[in-house]
């Protein structure tokens, strides 16, 4: 069995989740997936690898308008596919920091969920694609890559503030140098045009 399905088998999933429960989440995944491949290329990652993981990202958001539960739900699904590598990817990428303290949305799953999530997340050993789908994460609206700041802010408003979200941006700043170095340059810069469109326009 394949680790991970190929892009077109990712489009699929992903559409069959939109059926479920259509959103701006898909479009927002597609950028998510588009940066990360650009990304990916610039560093020397695998680059469709990377593109799939962010195609299926929020893809435990197909079971409806949920918030900590479509962690548990995408990495579920996935699992039960036998893609491991984009089930941790669907547990980890809301948790730049590798604390279940670190959500800041409601926690609408049942409990034994929360507790074997915490489980999980204790567990797992991020790897270079997690932390990569994590900015990625930080930096894509359902229109486009923008920067980091904005798009924390959109979430920070929509989902409430909590006592760990400085450490939290923090983090995703860390982030951000981390694949600065490792791409030679400024992320922002391979996404030059977009961003100046979606800041200034």
């Amino acid at each position: 069995m394949k680790e991970l399905p190929n892009i077109g088998e990712a489009e699929k999933l992903l559409a069959w989740a939109l059926s479920k429960n259509p959103g701006q989440w898909g479009a927002h995944s597609r950028t998510v997936a588009r940066a990360a491949r650009t990304i990916a290329l610039a560093c020397r990652m695998n680059a469709q690898r990377c593109e799939v993981l962010g195609l299926l990202h929020d893809i435990g958001r197909y079971v409806g308008k949920v918030a900590f539960t479509h962690v548990v739900a995408g990495y579920d699904l996935m699992m039960l596919k036998g893609y491991p590598s984009a089930a941790k990817v669907c547990l980890t990428h809301s948790f730049p920091l590798q604390d279940i303290a670190a959500y800041n949305g409601q926690i609408d799953c049942a409990p034994q969920d929360f507790v074997r999530v915490k489980g999980l997340l204790a567990e797992v050993e991020y790897d270079d694609e997690m932390r990569l789908i994590q900015l990625c994460d930080a930096i894509s609206l359902p229109t486009g890559v923008t920067i980091m700041e904005k798009r924390l802010l959109e979430v920070g408003l929509r989902h409430g503030l909590s006592q760990i979200t400085a450490r939290k941006w923090q983090t995703f700043m860390e982030l951000k140098a981390l694949f600065d170095r490792r791409c030679g340059q400024n992320i922002y810069q391979l996404f030059s045009d977009e961003i100046t469109k979606d800041l200034f326009s």
